[in-house]
This record gives C-alpha cells, structure tokens and sequence, in this order.
C-alpha cells in the first residue's frame, strides 16, 4: 500500500508578550484539516529558557526552526509575529505567508512606525492596548497591565480564557518594537491578510492600509485573538490561505462569515508587579 502524503505543515508565530500557548486551541482543528501545524516559543517567551531578543533575533529563531522543518511550510504570524514572519518568510521553505491581524510592514518600516500616523483618520478610533503598556524601569522592557487589557486584547473570548491568556502574558523587548525587518518576505512569497473586523488592538483601518502588501484580503468577524474566540473558524481561514489549496485565489477581499461557528465574548486584568513602570506614550 503506497503511504498517504505527509500533511502540509503549517508554523504559527505568536505576538508580543505571547507565546506558543495562544496558538493551542487552533492546533487540533488543522489537524483535522489535514495538516502538521507546529507553534514556536520566541526566544524569552512562554516555555522559552532563552533571553528575551529582538526583532532580527527573533526572526533568527523561526528561521532556525524552518531549517529544522526542511519542507514547505504556511508561515503564519500574530500581531508582532507578522514583523517576524516578514524577515524570516524568504527561507527556502516557506511557500506561503498569512497574516493574521498583524503587522505588515514594507521595507524600512518598524512596528512603531505602523503604529505612528501624521493624525487619526476622520471617525476611527485609536488602538486601546496603548493605555496599557507599561515600560520597565530602564525602558528595555514593556509588559500590559490594567483593566483594559482584556478588551483590547480578548474581547469576544469568556472571561475565563481573558483570565487564562492574561496570566501568561510576558514581558516584551523594546528593541522588538523599534527595529525594521532585514528582509521583506511578501514580495516573493504567496500573501494572505486577515482582518480581524472587531480587533481594538490593532485598528481595521490600521490593518487595511498594511493589508494593501497582500495579494488577497480575508475579514474575521473576530477580535485581536481569533486563536482563543474562534479556532475553528480561523483553522478554515488559514486553511483558505494556503496557497496548495483549492479554495486558495488571488484576490484584494473576501470574507469568513460562512465558516465554522465562533465562541463566546466578555473581560479580566492582570495582577501589577512590583517592577517600577512608566506610561508609553505613543501618537496617533
């Protein structure tokens, strides 16, 4: 009997002051869609024993695993995890990139830059996770604390899961922040953008103009995290996105709505520790 051809495999990319742990509920659905989905701790998060590290040596540390992984491999990234997926995406493995509403940044653009805008566009609003970072005492630093966490962050998850994910959140380097990516994968590789349409960490006009670098557009009625409020939905989408799949297509939009059903919405805070911290102030 000739053997079965091993699953697509798919590598998940967390965002700042996450880890591998947000991507667990999104593991079991891809594989039921036929795929070997594998999430990485970046150096100094979640399981990680390694020191925090910035942008290039985090995009160093997903390089590394595709040159363990030696096959091709739908690159996806989260938020920051989109800056990582950017520089490390040109690996010879990588057939394909999704962002899920994450940062897309264009050569020379650092996550600090996508954040900073000459002035808030006419009736949008700003990002609401910026009222919660908090810069350690020599601002090498960042971490999230205060009550609106949760809904910047996890708004349509139970407040059990934005209890969960906020007690697991990590400290953040700045650097990470302040560095542009060495190389721009999406110009050589297949891209697919997801907007997550109820985000209020990342605006949806924010992510629009970003999402403009992608060949096709995909709206998640969602907020920033999807992996939580909706695996099996956001499985489907990644499955949608990957470029060896029949429903995969070049285009600018479309949408999840007839996907698979999402879980529930509501809120939570994360206990402060005893590190002196200092407001971010960031101008939109």
């Amino acid at each position: 009997m000739t053997a079965a051809p091993r699953p697509r495999r798919v590598l998940l990319i967390h965002g700042a002051w996450h880890g591998a742990w947000c991507w667990e509920r999104v593991l079991g659905p891809l594989r039921v869609l036929g795929y070997e989905p594998e999430a990485i701790d970046l150096p100094g998060h979640g399981r990680s024993a390694e020191p925090l590290t910035d942008l290039h040596g985090d995009a160093d540390a997903v390089r590394a695993r595709l040159d363990a992984i030696g096959e091709p491999t739908l690159l996806v990234g989260h938020s920051y995890g989109g800056m990582v997926i950017t520089d490390a995406g040109t690996h010879d493995a990588v057939a394909g990139l999704v962002y899920v509403a994450a940062y897309l940044p264009d050569t020379g653009e650092t996550v600090m830059d996508l954040f900073t805008v000459p002035a808030l566009p006419t009736g949008e609003r700003p990002s609401e996770l910026v009222a919660a970072v908090r810069f350690s005492h020599d601002r090498s630093e960042m971490r999230l604390y205060g009550d609106g966490v949760a809904g910047a962050v996890y708004g349509d998850c139970d407040p059990a899961t934005q209890q969960w994910a906020i007690a697991r959140l990590d400290a953040q380097a700045t650097a990470s922040f302040t560095q542009a990516p060495l190389r721009v994968a999406w110009n050589s590789r297949p891209t697919v953008y997801v907007v997550c349409t109820q985000d209020r960490t990342i605006p949806v006009w924010r992510k629009r103009r970003m999402a403009v670098h992608a060949e096709r557009v995909i709206d998640l009625p969602a907020s920033h995290s999807p992996f939580l409020s909706m695996p099996e939905r956001l499985a489907g989408v990644i499955a949608e996105a990957d470029p060896a799949s029949g429903t995969s297509r070049a285009g600018r939009s479309g949408d999840a709505d007839n996907k698979h059903a999402p879980t529930p919405a509501t809120t939570s805070d994360k206990p402060r520790s005893n590190q002196e911290d200092h407001d971010l102030r960031l101008e939109y």
